[in-house]
């Protein structure tokens, strides 16, 4: 995958390994997840450097 590819809500929990709800409820309620930002009325997006970063950073702080 590209670096500067987009995901869609699908794409980003697969990737985490949650459901697409959690993810929502991430997005929208804690302040260290990636934020989606919105393409038109019904497509939104996370940026894939985002959600890598945001996994290099938990990973951080579990060890």
């Amino acid at each position: 995958m590209h670096h500067n590819q987009l995901l869609k809500v699908e794409q980003v929990a697969g990737i985490l390994c949650m459901s697409k709800s959690h993810v929502w409820a991430q997005a929208k309620d804690a302040p260290e997840f990636p934020k989606p930002f919105k393409l038109s009325a019904k497509q939104t997006r996370w940026k894939l450097s985002e959600v890598d970063a945001y996994i290099n950073t938990m990973s951080a702080t579990r060890h």
